[in-house]
């Protein structure tokens, strides 16, 4: 366990956003070396690593994925191990989920699988969206694909300990949608000679912000405006251009299709309507974490065997999680781990995981992974 923390400490003090992970995957290839695991592969979508203990005997392949990469965050702390690189830090867990897949390596070390394989996966690139889509496939090159996938996330303002389950989407599918509108500048004193998109833009902004209440959606959705841009800041000059930016969110994929369509429907009619070029494009697409039902009753008998208090959400988290691709690809659950009801939310910048969480996670990791692999109503459904 102190090994573990000590571990945890070190990725928390040396945090590396997306894309540039290369010291934290060193820093976890030191401690895995301990370890002796069958396989490591290295490189996948950039700095991530599947790491393989085989059984002694034939048996189901389970991932168990955790994520690498740090925010742009400055953190306010005044722990030993703070954030040793200025605006950034690991606010929202990453550390500690790392601390927890690493646990596992310590445990199939010491006592083997009787039978299947479990991959350790580090994912890089979670944060920015890329990670697992681009790892799926390299997975695929390397015959690594698992026939289940787990993954953790911390969860403050649940009681500690706590196993936090959904019924069965645990996330909501997202995506970023920028739409640019092209017109023609002319000068601040002759605006009629010229196309300004001021209106058009205020207009567009009027329909996104009101399409989830003007179409009959299966479930939760929402538009999120964040960012406009008009013109550029010169006073004699009537703008020719803008930029709307807007986040989509949805619990159902099929509702995040038709939000999807609709804006674009929408934005496209207002534009074409005020004489406008118009560009479209979708970004930082999350699908909805779909969990399996089956391996969602394991999580849930596992944790209760373990005197950990099990709590089904009433709805899906709002927020996205890029493991939603594993979802989707093959029989798989995401879950929290509760961080404890007082405990300063992730990505704010008093936020840090705690340390006694690591051994739960282990333990709870560990029995998950036996059940799996050696029981036979999991020989592939």
């Amino acid at each position: 366990m102190e090994e573990l923390i000590r571990l945890r400490h070190e990725l928390h003090r040396n945090p590396e956003l997306s894309g540039q992970e290369r010291a934290t995957g060193k820093r976890i290839r030191f401690f895995l070396s301990r370890y002796q695991p069958h396989e490591l592969y290295s490189n996948i979508a950039g700095e991530g690593m599947a790491v393989v203990y085989r059984g002694k005997e034939p048996g189901p392949t389970v991932l168990f994925r955790c994520d690498m990469d740090a925010l742009p965050i400055t953190e306010l702390s005044d722990f030993k191990y703070k954030s040793n690189t200025p605006g950034v830090s690991h606010t929202c867990g990453h550390d500690g989920h790392m601390a927890i897949v690493s646990g596992l390596a310590v445990r199939f070390f010491e006592n083997p699988l009787e039978k299947g394989k479990v991959i350790l996966f580090y994912q890089p690139s979670e944060e920015n969206g890329s990670g697992a889509k681009e790892s799926i496939e390299r997975l695929k090159e390397l015959d690594l694909m698992p026939d289940y996938a787990f993954a953790l996330h911390n969860l403050p303002k649940y009681k500690k300990g706590s196993v936090v389950l959904g019924r069965y989407t645990f996330t909501a599918a997202s995506k970023g949608l920028i739409i640019k509108l092209t017109g023609r500048n002319s000068h601040a004193a002759f605006p009629e000679l010229g196309l300004n998109p001021s209106a058009a833009t205020a207009e567009i902004i009027q329909h996104l912000l009101v399409l989830p209440t003007n179409f009959k959606y299966k479930n939760f959705v929402l538009v999120t405006l964040i960012h406009v841009k008009v013109g550029e800041v010169a006073f004699g000059t009537s703008a020719g251009s803008a930029v709307i930016m807007a986040t989509l969110r949805a619990f159902d994929d099929s509702d995040m299709h038709l939000l999807s369509d609709n804006a674009l429907k929408t934005s496209t009619q207002i534009a074409t309507r005020h004489g406008l070029a118009i560009e479209t494009e979708f970004t930082d697409d999350f699908p909805a974490s779909v969990c399996d039902p089956q391996l969602t009753n394991v999580v849930e008998k596992i944790a209760s065997e373990q005197k950990k208090e099990v709590i089904y959400l009433n709805e899906p988290n709002r927020w996205s999680e890029d493991f939603a691709h594993f979802t989707g690809v093959c029989p798989s659950v995401i879950f929290g781990l509760g961080a404890g009801e007082d405990h300063p939310d992730i990505h704010s910048p008093t936020y840090d995981f705690p340390d006694d969480l690591i051994i739960d996670g282990v333990d709870l990791l560990e029995s998950i992974a036996r059940e799996i692999t050696s029981s036979e109503s999991f020989l592939k459904y």
